[in-house]
């Protein structure tokens, strides 16, 4: 019974936690803008993050598993994970030239 007890702990145990973090250096414009996707298979096929509405690029990006995502990973054998990501816009230049014009996200990226 001991060794089966062990098992189960070291199996719930095998997700473990996820973190990436970016951070560009650029100055913040704004307050964080959050969003929550799915990476499928596990972690075969993930979701895009696509922050058009940062104009000047983005200052940091935090993707994560929330609380519940391992939850939803032990649940469904490793199949559908949960991953929330944060960005924060990048001000824009004080200079008086043109800012350049932002390219245009292809419609083959899926928003969160």
């Amino acid at each position: 019974m001991l060794r089966v007890m062990a098992c189960g702990v070291f199996l719930l145990g095998l997700p473990g936690c996820f973190r990436m973090s970016v951070r560009t250096g650029a100055p913040r414009d704004g307050l964080p803008e959050a969003r929550t996707g799915v990476s499928l298979v596990y972690g075969l096929s993930t979701a895009n993050v696509s922050a058009s509405e940062c104009r000047h690029g983005v200052s940091r990006v935090d993707v994560y598993w929330p609380w519940w995502g391992a939850l939803v990973y032990v649940g469904t054998v490793g199949f559908v994970t949960p991953l929330r990501t944060e960005y924060v816009c990048a001000e824009g230049t004080t200079s008086t030239q043109a800012a350049p014009e932002r390219e245009q996200v292809p419609d083959s990226i899926a928003p969160l």
